[in-house]
């Protein structure tokens, strides 16, 4: 595995090397002090994970990364700053998949790296890694665009409208949840769920997420996204009351692939390379990975499709998932998987749910 570390402070870059001198890996590692720098070396051989501080000389860490998500899409990238300006956080939030505040414990640092490698390894499929590895941004729904817009610029508002709204909407919500699980805010501890992931960040953070998403604003002439948040949000009220506030939360995010425009296009559901994991889940579930999102979502999103190929016979957050978006979406759930896991006999009561 190729690994890139870029930091224009020579004192940083010893210090991770130090540990990973400490460590027992097959990472082949190299250092670059600058972004042209680490460009020419990328030339040479891609990497499959470039860490790049943020504030550097001629080319900061933005710009740098920007650069190597247009050549080498199939990079993970991931980005430390020791500052928060609103401007420099959304130029971030285009361009990193990880986000870590400096000053970085490197051991933190490594099992971040060690993290982000381990997904090439559950998502080898290289359509996946590449479509996934141009995505920017997620457009939100035009009308919960505008409303929110709306609301933000009314100094009477009130913040649970606010956060009601964003939960709302699965762009939104895989945003947020990506920004209260990086290592700048989660502390260590993981957040499975939106309302939670929204209070942890507050209301200044989340207005920079709503000004990162205004390039969307001529979304407002496709009215598919906004058919897409209004069914993730049946399925997500469904899961709520089917079981709470984490599976309402994958619910929300199962089909976030469909938000782009490229897999929106009717066609027959294709698989991954690997053949098990349709395309779709396959590209949401590796987004969300990326993001930073609990490894219970991201099973969730991933299986979601197919249940009865999951190796786990309990009826948890991947039967509430399927049910859940499947019903929403008018299908009709995987019947032998009910039987298997014992909730058959529950499927009536969840069509009423759903009903109601």
């Amino acid at each position: 595995m190729q690994v890139m570390f870029v930091d224009d402070e020579a004192r940083i870059l010893s210090g991770i090397e130090r540990a990973l001198m400490m460590q027992d890996n097959e990472w082949e590692c190299r250092f670059a002090t600058s972004g042209h720098e680490a460009l020419s070396l990328l030339e040479e051989t891609p990497a499959d994970v470039v860490v790049s501080d943020m504030r550097m000389p001629l080319m900061d860490g933005a710009q740098f990364l920007a650069q190597v998500r247009d050549r080498w899409p199939g990079t993970i990238r991931i980005i430390l700053s020791g500052y928060s300006e609103p401007e420099a956080t959304v130029r971030m939030l285009g361009v990193a998949h990880r986000f870590v505040s400096k000053p970085c414990d490197s051991t933190q640092l490594l099992a971040m790296v060690a993290n982000a490698l381990a997904l090439r390894t559950l998502f080898k499929d290289p359509t996946v890694v590449t479509l996934v590895g141009k995505i920017n941004q997620l457009p939100p729904a035009p009308k919960v665009f505008a409303e929110i817009n709306r609301l933000l610029t009314n100094p009477g508002t009130n913040t649970r409208e606010i956060a009601e709204l964003l939960a709302s909407d699965p762009a939104f919500s895989a945003r947020i949840m990506q920004l209260a699980n990086s290592a700048w805010f989660s502390r260590g501890a993981q957040i499975h769920d939106i309302n939670n992931a929204i209070v942890h960040l507050g209301q200044e953070q989340v207005k920079l997420l709503v000004l990162a998403s205004q390039i969307y604003a001529d979304a407002s002439t496709d009215p598919d996204v906004d058919k897409l948040q209004q069914t993730a949000l049946r399925a997500s009220k469904l899961a709520e009351r089917i079981a709470g506030e984490r599976e309402a939360t994958a619910a929300l995010l199962a089909n976030i692939a469909l938000l782009i425009p490229e897999l929106r296009t009717p066609r027959d559901e294709a698989t991954t390379a690997q053949g098990d994991i349709p395309l779709r889940a396959a590209i949401g579930a590796y987004l969300l990975a990326l993001w930073g999102l609990p490894m219970d979502i991201v099973e969730a999103v991933a299986g979601h499709v197919q249940p009865s190929r999951s190796t786990e016979k309990t009826f948890g957050m991947l039967g509430v998932v399927h049910v859940a978006v499947t019903l929403a979406n008018h299908g009709v759930p995987d019947k032998c998987y009910l039987e298997q896991t014992g909730m058959l006999d529950q499927l009536p009561a969840w069509q009423e749910m759903l009903n109601d």
